[in-house]
Formats: C-alpha cells, structure tokens, sequence
C-alpha cells in the first residue's frame, strides 16, 4: 500500500510530462517539418499512457539519481539513452522510407520488412536498453521492468519515426525534436511529482499517536 500512495503522485506528473512533451513535440514538427495537429486525440492518450510508464519507472530509480536540480538531466539522459540502440541500428542499415517535399513519403522496402525492423531495431532495442538502465540505476527487478516498460512506451511515443529517418536528410532535425520533447518532459516530470509528493504528504491525516500528543 505505501509503494502504491508513493508512486501515485509520480505516475500523475509522468502524464503531464507525457502531455507537454507532445505539446512540444506538434509544434515544432508544425514550425520545422509539416503540421501534423491532427494527431493530437490519439497522441494524447498514448502521451499520457506513456508518461505515467515513465513516472512509474522515475520513481523506482528516483533514490539513485542525483538531487535537485540535477535530476531533470539525469531523467533526460536516461530516458533518451533507451532509445539510442534504435538510433544507431537505424542509422546503421540506411533509409527505409523516402520523404517527399510535403512531409508524406513511401516505404523504399516491403512492408514485412520494415515492421521487422520496427519490431527488432526500435521495440526491441528500447526495451534490452531499458533493461539495462534499469538494473544498472535501480539495482532491483522491479527497477528494470518498470523501465522497460517506459523505454517501450517512448519508442511508440515521440521515437515512432526512428526506424524510417533513420539514414534520411530528416533524422537531424527528428534528433533534435527528440531532444526537446526529452528536456521539456523531464522538468515537469520531476518538478512536478515533487510538488505532488509534498502536497500528499500535507494532506495526509496525522497518526493515532501524533493526534493524541496534540
């Protein structure tokens, strides 16, 4: 019950992290490549899905990251460091999907194989790298199942276009929305799962013992 209550307010601040991270994500895909608003309903709930997936991995790890304020960068290198396997994988065996001048595009190889390489290269690179961030930071089985879980969630989130930018004019600038999308969700994740975990723990009622003393 008080690892439940303890994740709670984590969880909670992983979907609003999840929520800005799309905000910032649709803008700048809006101001850099094309506008793709109309994703937004169905970018919402996985956005929220996949943030409390991080908010539960944070607080699992939470006691072995550094203090504030530099566990923002810690969330930020951990979170982006799971998808880094898809990152070089992708870069390594070259485009698989041509981009055309209005954002859309085709796949340059058969369908089969480019879900295999989203299978092999983003999901299951993801979550072998969440795997071990996990275990190595956390120490615990719980620790790598929560990240893995997380390093998954992100994939299909903000890292869905990894295995078809990967070796194209286009991962730059994917790259670098990747990196903002990353910072800006780590700084409400961690600000404001402490803000939430400080207002639980005012609202909590006081103990028999401490009631009676009083």
């Amino acid at each position: 019950m008080g690892e439940r209550r303890a994740s709670e307010p984590a969880v909670l601040a992983g979907s609003l992290a999840g929520i800005a991270g799309l905000a910032v994500f649709l803008l700048l895909h809006q101001l850099w490549i094309v506008p793709i608003w109309f994703i937004a309903p169905a970018g919402a709930v996985m956005a929220v899905v996949g943030g409390a997936a991080a908010g539960a991995s944070y607080v699992a790890l939470r006691p072995r990251l550094p203090p504030r304020p530099w566990t923002s960068a810690a969330v930020t290198a951990l979170f982006a460091g799971t998808l880094v396997p898809a990152i070089l994988v992708a870069q390594s065996r070259g485009p698989i999907f041509a981009i055309g001048a209005d954002g859309g595009g085709a796949l340059l190889v058969p369908a089969t194989d480019a879900l295999l390489e989203v299978l092999s290269g983003l999901i299951g690179g993801s979550a072998v790298s969440g795997a071990a961030l996990g275990s190595l930071i956390g120490r615990s089985h719980h620790a790598a199942r929560t990240t893995i879980l997380a390093a998954v969630a992100l994939a299909l989130g903000p890292g869905h276009n990894i295995p078809l930018l990967g070796g194209t004019p286009a991962v730059g600038r994917e790259l670098a929305i990747l990196g903002a999308v990353f910072v800006v969700a780590a700084v409400v994740l961690v600000e404001a799962e402490a803000r939430l975990s400080r207002h639980a723990r005012t609202q909590r009622p006081s103990s028999p013992a401490r009631a009676v003393r009083s």
